[in-house]
């Protein structure tokens, strides 16, 4: 039986007044925009899944609520 890789979601989000991307309880950056942000997030999603991890961008938009921006199962 193949082991499933973990999934990366990489979630865009305003913290502490600034844009960064939290993956797996840890943020990077600051980016200067929200545009800034999501487009790393995205190539850095985009590569984690050449490498064959499913991976997924989402923008957080409050505590409860995301957006889904980029998936590796529909690109």
């Amino acid at each position: 039986m193949s082991a499933t890789l973990p999934h990366a979601r990489y979630i865009v989000l305003a913290h502490e007044g600034v844009w960064k991307i939290n993956l797996n309880n840890s943020y990077y950056g600051p980016f200067d925009s929200q545009a800034a942000a999501v487009e790393s997030a995205t190539d850095t999603a985009r590569k984690a899944s050449e490498g064959g991890y499913p991976a997924s961008v989402l923008l957080m938009k409050d505590a409860t609520n995301f957006e889904t921006l980029w998936n590796s199962g529909q690109h």
